[in-house]
This record gives structure tokens, C-alpha cells and sequence, in this order.
């Protein structure tokens, strides 16, 4: 479900040394639960900062990034310094599937899994 036009969607910042990829589980979680997301394309800057950041542009708050090594979910209202969720990138694909779904299930006011 990614909406490219201005439709009410979870930011994902995404850089030029991030592949897409990284991304599938976390997206499907996402998808999982009904909530619509977007790319933005952001410079090579601090991940936790590149998620706070695409938080804020959210109309739903919640923004993610990845850095190399692990995928950040942030809600605008926490500082810039403190995200909501940092899961390592692992071989195992249930966390970050259920980051997604966290990320989603933040929208929906539902509690996590």
C-alpha cells in the first residue's frame, strides 16, 4: 500500500545506501494491519534522526529509517533523541515483521505485539 499522493500514510525515509530490500518484512507488517505508508527519499544523515523526522512530516506521526544495522520506528511526539522502537536487522524475519506491525498497531491506538 504505498500512496505516493498526499492519502494519510506512515513515512519511511529512505537513502541512496539503504537497499529496499531491508524493508519487505517490515512493510508487510505494516500492510498487515491496513495502514497505508510512503516513501521519502532523505540524505545519508543519522537514522534515529531521519525517523523523527519523517514522524513529524507523517500525517499519522509515525515515521521510520533504517541505519546498516538496525530499523528505528519513531512517533512525533517523543524527542528527536528517543525512538520508539530499535530492532537490529537479523536473519530472523518475525522482528521486523512485527516492528511493522507495532508501527501500524501505533496508528491504530492498538496495543503491541
Amino acid at each position: 500500500m504505498n500512496f505516493t499522493q498526499d492519502a494519510p500514510a506512515i513515512v519511511i525515509s529512505l537513502t541512496s545506501s539503504t537497499p529496499e530490500a531491508v524493508w519487505h518484512q517490515v512493510l508487510l507488517g505494516i500492510e498487515e494491519e491496513g495502514i497505508p505508508w510512503q516513501w521519502q527519499q532523505d540524505d545519508d544523515t543519522d537514522a534515529i534522526l531521519r525517523a523523527w523526522q519523517a514522524a513529524t512530516r507523517s500525517p499519522l506521526l509515525v515515521g521510520l529509517a533504517c541505519s546498516a544495522d538496525e530499523v528505528i520506528v519513531h512517533f512525533r511526539h517523543l524527542p528527536p533523541a528517543s525512538p520508539l522502537f530499535r530492532q537490529p536487522l537479523a536473519q530472523d524475519e518475525d522482528p521486523l515483521r512485527r516492528l511493522g506491525n507495532n508501527a501500524a498497531r501505533l496508528v491504530k491506538g492498538l496495543p503491541f505485539k
